[in-house]
């Protein structure tokens, strides 16, 4: 004799949220770990690691609002290759490796941004957290490298002198 089917079981929200969150973990985990060299097909060996002293993930940069109304998103990967998007186009280019450097690891500004009506806000994510850079208008090398490159990605390809 047959036996009667037994009903699908619903997963609890508790345990879904604890399987995304273990596989976030697991995904994250191996990330600005330094692996060994391969071998490659062809018998050459092939360097699996970044440069010592990279940043582990890529550093974000947003510059919003102001007169002319920016809103830049940018993405600057450890091995110095940006993307992203401005106002007006989309950003494929690449910064030389001391601009990455700094832009992860150069200290936040000491001196508090300034607040009022129509200013821009210029924020950089990196992997010690966020840092509200105001207007970017500082002498700090964060600020300054930070708004050498979000300024020259508004010029066409070819005028640039920071991201190419």
């Amino acid at each position: 004799m047959p036996s009667t089917p037994r009903p699908l079981t619903v997963p609890r929200p508790a345990a879904v949220a604890a399987t995304l969150a273990l596989a976030a973990v697991l995904a994250t985990s191996a990330c600005g770990e330094r692996s060994t060299p391969t071998t490659s097909p062809t018998g050459s060996a092939a360097a699996t690691t970044a440069e010592p002293g990279a940043p582990a993930s890529a550093t974000e940069l947003r510059r919003t609002g102001g007169v002319a109304g920016f809103d830049d998103r940018l993405s600057v990967a450890p091995d110095g290759h940006v993307t992203g998007t401005t106002r007006t186009t989309p950003v494929d280019c690449a910064v030389p490796a001391a601009t990455v450097q700094t832009l992860a690891t150069a200290p936040a500004p000491s001196v508090a941004p300034a607040a009022g009506a129509d200013r821009m806000t210029v924020t950089v994510r990196r992997d010690s957290g966020a840092v509200p850079l105001g207007e970017a208008q500082g002498s700090d090398p964060l600020s300054t490298t930070a708004r050498g490159l979000l300024d020259d990605v508004q010029l066409p390809a070819d005028q640039r002198t920071v991201c190419r």
